[in-house]
């Protein structure tokens, strides 16, 4: 964004330790300044403490197990990230 904040626009498959597949999709915006941005341009891993978001997760999956899933609403923080490497979330159901 011109102001230096970006969006998130997410879909991923996640595999469980049982080997079940659950997608899961979500959105969000990130405030964020310059010098965060050129640290994670840099491949830096920039904390929760750096920069702050929240996304709002929605679960999909055909597996019997994990079938609540599928009727939950989740919100998300994230506790780090690093660019192309990996994302860190902290997920909590909404009741």
């Amino acid at each position: 964004m011109p102001d230096g904040s970006r969006r998130l626009d997410v879909g991923a498959t996640i595999k469980t330790d049982d080997g079940e597949i659950i997608l899961v999709t979500y959105s969000g915006a990130i405030p964020s300044n310059k010098e965060v941005n050129d640290r994670f341009n840099n491949g830096e891993v920039i904390a929760s403490k750096d920069e702050y978001f929240i996304t709002a997760p929605q679960f999909t999956t055909g597996s019997k197990k994990y079938e609540w899933l599928n009727q939950i609403q989740a919100v998300g923080k994230m506790v780090s990230i690093q660019r192309g490497v990996k994302i860190k979330y902290d997920w909590f159901i909404v009741r």
